[in-house]
């Protein structure tokens, strides 16, 4: 009978644990928090280009998917479900940073991912199988849960006796910016490794490279592009080997290395691996076969017009203006009211329309260029001092500083800029600090300060948070010609005088960039603007 009782107390038990491990690990859907990283198990191919907009219920920040080994694992299926996973994520999952292992796994082999997974989820079909799952996922957090996932809607997929057969080389190779790595760099880079059997080459084009592109001055450092997609080739698939470098012109190694078997390129690169392999020919090597993959569709629900219809990282950075690059840091140095916007950008870059449209939201706004040419006027004490300085031919007719004429003397000549610098920039800091304190008792929260030399003179320190203006150098120039009557070359000297755009948005915490039309450049205005008024209630 004591023996009964300890059977039946054990199977009790027993029966109890299993069903609190059922509850604690299987039936997540309960759980309203939901996990940063998770991993998902798909039975077929089919499923694979549906499995983020399920998942993506269940996590928030990075989701791995891989697709088991079986009779539909062929090359040309994976192969054509990169492309339909990565364009389809685009818009189903927006803030999901989606990977799909390229190596197949078995329940004998390890999956090993860079980000720990807090949720390990399996479509219904693999239920058999999730001990083994389990047992194959290496990096997994102690308090991990499971999830089964229904894809009972989904079909399975078609093997196509007649698809294309994916050749597979040794030596794979492949260019790009890898700005801010998006879904179609994704598909360049998976191509790639599904191609390659032991090392891929990736080389990231670096600064002499990159001026061309629209927005470049807000290009990553190549340094963390370079991690970036190392960091995500050892995701997908860990076991090849991999030489990810900044690129400093077109060729890099393929030129004159006979190992290199193969490019992946887009459509609109095609043409340089077609001068890639003119000049191997030229060193007397074999081609590369060439892979060319089609451009995913940006469908981004808030895409603009002024964007290109593919997904693209001139659209990520276009999407970056007017809104927080840089969190401001609070600045002890001034009141913490008025708070001070110093307005930065070059000579022609919208600035001033800028300010305006802030102005229309309700800021105060100080012009420091106004301040300048009022302190030009005849008998104020820093007009004799400039006369000291520069000459009596600067003064006008009717005793003003003549302002071209003292901008030919320095713009031509650095030495003469600094000399008017060092006696015109703390007379006009003064003024402009007296007019935003004004402004504020006046009861304007927020003050515009707008200064063409807000970098130059670091006046930025005396301001609560830095906003930049910034155009194409070519565009400035065509707009100063005209607004100023310049030749292009006087118009070029004036430009290359003042910090080049990368210097403007260096300290940058918002930037903005008035080359498109109007209702873009408000656009960027009203991010800006609504993302300070919640940043200030939490000042109170």
């Amino acid at each position: 009978m004591c023996m009964c009782s300890s059977y039946s107390e054990y199977f009790l038990v027993l029966v109890l644990s299993l069903t609190l491990y059922y509850l604690f690990n299987m039936n997540i859907a309960e759980d309203k928090t939901m996990a940063k990283n998770g991993l998902l198990f798909v039975s077929n191919a089919a499923k694979t280009h549906s499995a983020c907009q399920k998942a993506s219920k269940y996590v928030q920040k990075k989701l791995y998917i891989n697709l088991r080994k079986n009779t539909q694992f062929t090359l040309p299926t994976v192969s054509q479900e990169i492309e339909k996973l990565y364009t389809k994520a685009t818009s189903e999952c927006l803030n999901l940073d989606v990977r799909l292992i390229v190596k197949p796994s078995e329940a004998v082999n390890t999956i090993k991912t860079n980000t720990p997974i807090d949720i390990l989820m399996y479509d219904s079909a693999l239920t058999n199988e999730v001990r083994d799952l389990e047992k194959s996922v290496v990096n997994l957090n102690t308090d991990y849960k499971l999830q089964s996932i229904e894809f009972a809607d989904v079909k399975q997929a078609d093997i196509n006796p007649k698809d294309e057969p994916v050749k597979t080389y040794e030596y794979v190779a492949l260019g790009g910016t890898f700005d801010r790595l998006h879904n179609g760099h994704k598909i360049l880079l998976s191509q790639a490794v599904l191609r390659s059997t032991k090392h891929v080459t990736v080389g990231i084009t670096d600064v002499n490279m990159i001026q061309s592109k629209k927005l470049w001055e807000l290009i990553e450092p190549v340094e963390q592009r370079i991690k970036a997609v190392l960091d995500f080739l050892t995701d997908i698939n860990p076991d090849l080997e991999y030489n990810v470098f900044p690129l400093q012109d077109l060729y890099g190694p393929t030129k004159d290395d006979p190992k290199f078997q193969m490019i992946v390129v887009s459509e609109e690169t095609f043409r340089g691996a077609v001068k890639i392999n003119e000049k191997r020919k030229e060193n007397g090597l074999n081609p590369m076969d060439t892979y060319v993959i089609t451009m995913a569709e940006d469908s981004h629900p808030q895409r603009s017009h002024e964007e290109e219809q593919k997904v693209s990282s001139s659209n990520q950075r276009m999407r970056l203006l007017g809104t927080i690059l840089r969190p401001p840091v609070p600045n002890p140095n001034i009141p913490d009211w008025p708070y001070v916007i110093g307005l930065a950008g070059g000579i022609a870059s919208g600035k001033s329309s800028i300010a305006e449209k802030l102005k229309k939201k309700g800021a105060g706004l100080v012009n420091c260029d106004i301040i300048a040419h009022e302190l030009y006027k005849p008998g104020l004490p820093l007009n004799s001092t400039l006369v000291e300085a520069f000459g009596k031919h600067i003064i006008n007719d009717k005793g003003e500083v003549d302002r071209k004429i003292l901008g030919q003397i320095v713009f031509s000549d650095k030495d003469q800029l600094e000399k008017l610098n060092s006696i015109m920039w703390p007379a006009v800091l003064a003024e402009a600090q007296r007019q935003t304190h004004a402004l504020g008792a006046a009861g304007h929260r927020v003050v515009v300060m707008e200064a063409a030399v807000m970098v130059r003179a670091k006046w930025y320190r005396s301001c609560h948070q830095l906003w930049s203006v910034i155009i194409p150098p070519e565009e400035a120039v065509k707009r100063l010609q005209k607004r100023n009557n310049l030749t292009e070359e006087e118009a070029r000297q004036r430009i290359a005088a003042q910090p080049s755009n990368a210097e403007q948005i260096a300290a940058a915490n918002i930037v903005f960039s008035p080359y498109w039309s109007y209702e873009y450049t408000q656009a960027q205005v009203d991010r800006a603007w609504d993302q300070l008024q919640e940043y200030l209630k939490s000042r109170g």
